[in-house]
């Protein structure tokens, strides 16, 4: 059983959960005030798992593109989530495990080049994500193109991840947010002039925002480093399933038979990439 891609499935479970309280917080504000604001709750979370660590990371310049493309990622998933449903934005994002498959070898060399077999699972989990949500597809306008955006971005963000997979986890985390709330409460007084203080109504989904990204940039850390770019990032595939789930138990929804036919794909799929041996 590789612990790499079985984080990367609790990872997803969380960054699911995040995905939601972003939507919750974009009826109210704009996405650099839900960037700064869930920066508060997220700073000091991601800082007490680094407390008893170093916080110094050597490959500056690997970091430095990982911030630079994760923050451009972002802004563009949370402009999608602001006029695309969430069935959509999970199925144009699931491209990502597909670009990180194709990226990884070319920029971090062949020790990265994707086995037949996890092509073969690539390949599984993306017509299984289609199967579970094309029948709620309402794609082609602007919002897509933005999804699309953070896609490609995100996968480079998480190639650039993988060649940190030396560096400490926790240290990583903790400069990437502080990098990330810097970058926004620049951007947001550049733009406006003054930062957006949020209704009380907000904060529950800020605060959300803020455990859910920490923890979850935590396990994606951890999870490239302990395994291929290629056969971790595989199992996102897995992220709709978890969206499902949440609609049965919190929101009285029962899955169709399409869901069940796509659910049992993309969970075979990570499956096999989480219990087959690294060899």
């Amino acid at each position: 059983m590789n612990s790499g891609p079985l984080l990367m499935v609790v990872a997803t479970l969380v960054l699911t959960a995040n995905s939601a309280m972003v939507k919750m917080a974009r009826v109210e504000l704009g996405v650099l005030d839900i960037v700064v604001w869930r920066s508060v709750v997220a700073i000091p979370f991601a800082w007490w798992f680094v407390r008893s660590a170093s916080l110094h990371v050597q490959k500056k310049a690997v970091f430095a593109l990982r911030v630079t493309l994760g923050f451009a990622a972002m802004l563009c998933f949370f402009t999608a989530l602001k006029g695309l449903a969430l069935a959509d934005t999970n199925l144009i994002t699931k491209l990502q495990p597909v670009l990180i498959a194709l990226g990884a070898p070319v920029f971090l060399g062949r020790a990265e080049r994707p086995q037949a077999r996890t092509w073969m699972l690539l390949a599984l989990g993306l017509v299984g994500t289609f199967i579970l949500i094309a029948p709620k597809l309402s794609t082609g306008n602007i919002w897509g193109l933005w999804a699309l955006a953070a896609s490609v971005l995100s996968a480079g963000a998480h190639i650039a991840l993988r060649g940190l997979k030396d560096e400490n986890a926790g240290a990583i985390v903790f400069w990437m947010q502080i990098a990330v709330c810097s970058a926004a409460i620049f951007l947001s007084l550049a733009q406006d002039g003054s930062l957006t203080v949020p209704s009380s109504a907000m904060w529950p989904p800020l605060v959300g925002v803020g455990v859910f990204t920490a923890a979850g940039q935590l396990l994606i850390t951890k999870a490239y480093s302990l395994d291929t770019a290629s056969r971790v990032a595989a199992v996102r595939f897995i992220g709709p399933v978890w969206g499902i789930a949440f609609d049965v138990l919190f929101f009285g929804g029962w899955p169709s038979v399409h869901v069940w036919v796509g659910g049992f794909i993309v969970v075979s799929a990570g499956l096999a990439v989480s219990l087959r041996s690294k060899t």
